[in-house]
């Protein structure tokens, strides 16, 4: 069944409003019969509602709920995924893909050697980075959706994640770094709360002065493996690797 994530005051007293995008969505791309078919709407708040389609009123696609479930619980582990400014297209590859492994928050950088030194997209920019996490959301059938924080240079990144219980940096820059594993991940267990965040950074790498800040500011230095990723592959590569370990041990 069709998944559609909608804001709040668009299902009010059991009616539901679907946006005119959407709504052309749901006649031209996916053919749904308005009158007829069911699909599941999602308000953020992890409840699941069964709706059934209405018909139209102008542009717009009606219809009323019919049931509500809780949906999919939350992983145990709360991720947050801190990535480099990079290209615009490598940074939807990495709000798509980590959003469908489960990333709950992203926070972007900017450090010494990223590729982009913007830091805020304009509004057109950001819509469209809601709709890809929106769209990954409902198709990896998440109840909830990931939050994109604002842009930030390094130090401020690391400031803003110390109530982080894990704090993991990806560097490639020393050979007696380790590499992430299940011991890694068990030292939540001291951790009523537990979260991780996973910094990567630009295809530059990290200068040894910025990794020396991050473990001022309580940050591990861990490896992907033996092979140097681009950032896109490391942000997508760590997410799977920390959420496969952290859901193992934690659910």
């Amino acid at each position: 069944m069709h998944r559609f994530f909608l804001n709040p005051n668009q299902i009010l007293d059991g009616a539901v409003t679907f946006p005119e995008g959407m709504s052309r969505q749901i006649r031209k791309v996916l053919r749904l019969d308005i009158k007829k078919d069911a699909v599941i709407v999602l308000d953020n708040s992890g409840w699941e509602y069964f709706v059934q389609l209405d018909g139209n009123k102008g542009n717009q696609v009606l219809g009323h709920i019919m049931d509500r479930q809780e949906g999919r619980a939350q992983p145990s582990v709360e991720l947050t995924l801190c990535y480099s400014q990079t290209r615009r297209e490598k940074i939807e590859w990495i709000l798509q893909k980590g959003t469908e492994l489960g990333v709950a928050k992203f926070q972007p950088f900017v450090s010494s050697r990223s590729l982009a030194q913007s830091l805020q997209p304009n509004s057109a920019r950001r819509d469209r980075l809601e709709a890809i996490m929106r769209e990954a959301s409902e198709q990896s059938q998440r109840s909830k959706l990931p939050h994109l924080e604002a842009g930030c240079d390094f130090e401020t990144m690391l400031q803003s994640t110390q109530d982080r219980s894990l704090r993991l940096i990806a560097w490639e820059g020393t050979a007696l770094v380790r590499m992430v594993d299940i011991e890694t991940i068990r030292s939540l267990n001291e951790h009523e709360q537990k979260s991780i965040a996973l910094v990567v950074g630009p295809e530059g790498g990290f200068s040894a002065e910025e990794v020396d800040l991050a473990e001022k500011y309580g940050y591990q230095q861990i490896s992907l493996g033996n092979r140097i990723l681009r950032t896109e592959t490391a942000c997508i590569a760590g997410t799977a690797i920390l959420r496969n370990l952290s859901d193992s041990l934690f659910g």
